[in-house]
């Protein structure tokens, strides 16, 4: 038996190296796993998932609303960058035929300069909703009867009755208006005069009269006040013609005009007090 060995001594030897390394191979294969590893796997991801999705989805959902807030508060200051420009565009016309007219002839200032005064709606009964309201400024503020309310979109009524701390305003649209206002169509590079006579409630429009018949009055004219009576400054907006008509006796025009204010969504509004320099110089 010795002798078998040791005759056979190399024999075992590379049969022996064989083998290891056959094993040093096996063990730097890619281990296999096995089917409990990989239910184990897949349930621990599995439930991950189910941890993880619900975070991904109310982030993704809160960053829609963000963007969607955004996007809407954008909208909302866009609105009031534009709100006032037809209001712009309106004292553009006048501005522009004022130089010519009147700047470079009579070298005198502009009867439309006036200094708002900012005042909050503190009372407004339902009753008389379209008549009249209460501000939150009288004397006190330097407010006087017959000045012009206006908001950024136009003119909306005038000063009626002033006290200390607070004063009445009469709607445009007031039904018992005391007296007209008069007013200037813008069109053609021309001004068209009338006044403002009442408001229809059946409409929603109100009603100009005294146009003269010689003239064509255009759907879509903007109409400003005139300044003339010295009540209202020149080239405030009140809005558009949307109809226009003879009287009933044909002797004139009359044109239905739908404002350029929304009469019941007011919360904040303005008072035209004269500027100093136009003050100043009407005393001179």
């Amino acid at each position: 038996m010795p002798k078998f060995y040791s005759r056979n001594k190399l024999v075992f030897v590379l049969f022996g190296l064989i083998i290891f390394i056959m094993l040093v191979g096996l063990s730097l294969r890619e281990r296999t796993t096995s089917v409990p590893e990989q239910i184990a796997g897949d349930s621990a991801a599995l439930g991950q998932r189910i941890v993880s999705y619900p975070a991904l989805f109310i982030s993704h959902n809160l960053t829609n609303v963000v963007n969607m807030w955004d996007a809407v508060e954008n909208n909302r200051k866009l609105k009031e960058k534009i709100k006032g420009f037809s209001q712009i565009e309106a004292d553009n016309y006048r501005l522009e035929k004022e130089n010519k007219e009147l700047r470079n002839m009579l070298k005198t200032d502009s009867i439309a300069e006036y200094d708002p005064v900012i005042a909050t709606i503190i009372a407004r009964n339902q009753d008389e909703w379209m008549n009249t309201f209460i501000i939150n400024k009288g004397e006190s503020s330097a407010i006087k009867e017959n000045m012009a309310v206006i908001t950024n979109d136009g003119l909306i009524g005038r000063i009626k009755k002033v006290n200390a701390y607070s004063s009445q305003v009469e709607l445009i649209s007031s039904s018992v208006k005391a007296s007209k206002i008069s007013v200037s169509l813008q069109q053609g590079g021309s001004e068209i005069f009338g006044m403002i006579d009442h408001y229809d409630d059946s409409k929603n429009l109100l009603v100009l009269s005294d146009i003269e018949n010689n003239v064509k009055v255009k759907v879509g004219t903007k109409v400003i006040t005139s300044g003339l009576g010295g009540q209202f400054p020149k080239g405030i907006l009140i809005g558009k013609v949307k109809k226009v008509e003879n009287d009933e006796f044909g002797l004139s025009q009359m044109a239905y005009v739908e404002t350029a204010a929304n009469f019941n969504d007011i919360t904040h509004v303005y008072i035209a007090k004269k500027s100093p320099t136009v003050t100043e110089g009407s005393g001179s």
